[in-house]
């Protein structure tokens, strides 16, 4: 799986007085420090775009859409509207859709025959007071209070944007990929060494991703791109903060995916690419 321009932009849609501008700060921090990151191995570049107002149209032009949602679909949803059938009730009512102790969802849109990435979006929940965006120590766990950190924003988008360029989360609980991310963690703020060979060697500077054909169409996405998968965010019995079981487990050895792009080489913490069929959706649960 691969982006075509290696010039990423990434917007944030505006509803209800968010996002804040402490949550603009953060948002803005976690792309700030990709960029640094990269800088010495890739020409991948992450750029601000003009904010969105919601509804915001799926994000198919390559953009990295994030959206803060303040209320579950279920509390002011009927039962009865049709938008529960065709998954529309997030941009009607501009709510959260997922279970509710669901912290953060993350949807990629590639292209079915080359594994292009087409865009990615990227929701918080912000209707069950866990996303907290200030430097401090870690709330006590499943304790939800002023003054210390529950789910950070910071390290939710930083793992989120490994996701929207291909990257799987991983059960490595040191890497940036960690599909797990304990209650008050701050650590995900920082891109691991692994990771970031993994970028590198996925986005060379000047070079192509090894095997990925890009389209010359204009963005336009095969017949069936762009479906979501529809799982949700499930939580893993353990109660931690897990994918939604769309990526397969890490050391698969750097075998090629169907979609003609490779995964990086096998080094500690690093990410592995995966084939995703038409949109990948996982889900964060915070832990407590």
């Amino acid at each position: 799986m691969c982006r075509g321009d290696r010039t990423v932009t990434y917007a944030m849609t505006t509803s209800g007085g968010h996002p804040t501008a402490e949550e603009r700060a953060a948002v803005t921090a976690a792309f700030n420090t990709w960029n640094q990151a990269v800088a010495s191995c890739s020409d991948l570049v992450f750029t601000p775009g003009d904010d969105v107002p919601h509804p915001a149209p799926r994000p198919l032009d390559g953009k990295m859409l994030v959206t803060f949602r303040q209320v579950n679909c279920p509390d002011i949803v009927p039962d009865d509207d049709a938008c529960w059938q065709n998954e529309s009730c997030p941009d009607k009512y501009d709510c959260w859709p997922f279970a509710p102790r669901d912290v953060v969802e993350e949807t990629s849109y590639f292209r079915m025959s080359t594994g292009e990435i087409l865009g990615t979006e990227l929701s918080l929940n912000n209707s069950n007071g866990m996303l907290t965006t200030l430097d401090g120590p870690p709330c006590d766990e499943g304790v939800i209070e002023p003054g210390c950190v529950i789910g950070d924003v910071q390290s939710l988008v930083t793992r989120s944007i490994g996701e929207g360029l291909g990257f799987a989360l991983l059960t490595r609980t040191d890497s940036t990929m960690s599909r797990v991310l304990p209650w008050g963690d701050t650590q995900k703020r920082i891109i691991d060494p692994g990771t970031l060979q993994g970028i590198c060697e996925t986005y060379p500077r000047g070079l192509p991703t090894p095997g990925c054909v890009i389209s010359t169409d204009g963005g336009v996405p095969d017949g069936g791109d762009g479906v979501p998968s529809g799982d949700g965010g499930v939580p893993e019995a353990d109660g931690g903060v897990p994918d939604a079981g769309a990526s397969p487990p890490d050391g698969d050895g750097g075998a090629p995916s169907k979609s003609g792009c490779t995964t990086t080489s096998s080094v500690p913490l690093l990410g592995a690419l995966i084939l995703l069929l038409g949109a990948r959706r996982t889900g964060q649960r915070s832990r407590g």
